[in-house]
């Protein structure tokens, strides 16, 4: 597709959720609207994420074929200038009263086992995960097969002025692909990993080629100055320039949102307040002791989860999280597009953001890196965090939250941000447009490119 006058810039994507990647999707929108071409080249894949959002005129999302990259001698381009098809919300969630219940086996262990030897058993569970991935023959050829099949499409395309590779996996392609090119090559972070956290050699052998990688890179994006630091220490890489971007919406939200969708989906009284959980339903997530946690709250309170990729409710464990809650917990099963967010984030009184920190820095160091956070503020939404200390500073230095150390403070934190929504809600809106509007921080990449 020739583009004319306009520069090219190539983001390579490993990954294939692009349709809830907020700084991808408005990348892309902004490259748009400042006259340059686009190229997503990602990897196709079966995930249920939802569609990517209408990213521009510009804008085209080359898909590579198959798991590792390596098994499609031909990429699908997806236009994008018009909407594609994307998962749509349901008409009505779940409560426990709607499905039988049956427990999971982690519910039935710890029932009959001390906690210790529980907690023993997962860790047992997950490193035999582990080593079987390692093991793995896609597990080795996954990075030598995406930087070949990226090379195969980019050659059907017109040359790159710049190549953005995202996280480890696409900086390795986009390193190969700006360097035959001669193009600026960027290195945009999304994930901070780390040499030690990996047991799989194949895994390993590519950290230490990000690490290379990034040393020879133009530019750094990352989205704070903690994860910079930390990512930087372990690559070596301090002589890379780098600019700071936040994971974020651009924009104001329109003052006239939907703020009931909940309240419509669910059939709640007027009265009833939402607490919203958005993102993944899952253990490092810590959903089950957050729904557990909610059998306690005010019986004028429900806990809502909602998920960026469609849930079962037939499946064990989202039965016992519908469960334990006792009545005020619910879960909404379809993702919706990523235009649709402000609707969804914007009809939460509260909104929670608890990751489980033992899982290391990356999720951790999240006062530029949650994307719910910033998701939250911008439609005016309080937040109450667990257990983490980098977002516990925004939103109490902000005051427009509240950082807590255990789930199960999580009530009364919520209690608080009520009895003064009003004012936690204009704080939030500041603290958006302050610290965490996208298009903002952007401009400083596109002066660098134009230089």
């Amino acid at each position: 597709m020739k583009q004319g006058s306009r520069k090219r810039v190539a983001i390579v994507f490993y990954e294939t959720y692009l349709g809830c990647a907020p700084s991808l999707i408005n990348a892309a929108r902004l490259f748009d609207e400042n006259g340059w071409a686009v190229d997503v080249l990602m990897r196709d894949s079966s995930d249920e994420f939802a569609s990517p959002p209408n990213l521009g005129e510009h804008v085209e999302v080359v898909r590579i074929g198959g798991e590792n990259g390596s098994s499609s001698s031909e990429a699908e381009v997806v236009d994008t200038s018009t909407n594609g098809v994307s998962s749509q919300p349901s008409s009505h969630g779940s409560t426990s009263s709607e499905e039988p219940t049956q427990a999971t086996w982690k519910s039935r262990i710890r029932s009959a086992l001390p906690e210790k030897l529980v907690e023993q058993i997962q860790t047992v569970r997950e490193t035999k995960d582990a080593v079987m991935d390692g093991l793995r023959p896609a597990t080795w050829t996954a990075r030598s097969g995406f930087i070949d099949a990226v090379a195969r499409a980019a050659a059907d395309r017109e040359s790159y002025d710049a190549v953005i590779g995202v996280d480890t996996m696409g900086l390795a392609a986009g390193h190969a692909l700006a360097k035959k090119q001669q193009a600026t090559l960027i290195y945009w972070s999304l994930e901070i990993m780390f040499l030690r956290e990996f047991w799989s050699p194949a895994r390993r052998q590519s950290k230490r080629h990000e690490r290379t990688c990034h040393q020879s890179a133009d530019l750094l994006v990352i989205q704070d100055e903690e994860r910079q630091k930390s990512l930087c220490d372990e690559n070596q890489a301090w002589n890379c320039p780098t600019i700071l971007i936040p994971n974020s919406p651009r924009g104001e939200v329109s003052p006239g949102v939907d703020r009931d969708r909940f309240h419509r989906q669910f059939h709640l009284e007027d009265s009833v307040k939402v607490v919203l959980h958005a993102g993944s339903i899952c253990e490092g997530m810590r959903s089950s002791d957050l729904a557990a946690s909610a059998a306690k709250w005010s019986d004028q309170t429900r806990l809502i989860f909602h998920s960026h990729t469609p849930i079962d409710l037939h499946t064990h464990y989202y039965r016992d999280i519908v469960e334990s809650g006792q009545g005020r917990v619910m879960i909404s099963t379809q993702p919706v597009a990523y235009d649709e967010l402000d609707a969804l984030m914007a009809s939460a009184d509260v909104g929670i953001v608890i990751y489980d920190s033992s899982l290391g820095p990356n999720f951790q160091l999240l006062a530029g890196a949650s994307g719910k956070l910033a998701h939250y503020l911008r439609c005016g939404v309080p937040v109450v965090s667990v257990d983490n200390p980098s977002i516990a500073r925004v939103l109490e230095e902000h005051g427009c939250g509240i950082g807590v150390d255990r789930v199960e403070d999580v009530a009364d934190a919520v209690g608080s941000i009520l009895a003064n929504r009003e004012q936690y809600q204009a704080r939030a809106y500041e603290t958006y447009q302050s610290h965490y509007e996208f298009e903002k921080h952007f401009r400083s990449l596109l002066d660098f490119l134009e230089k």
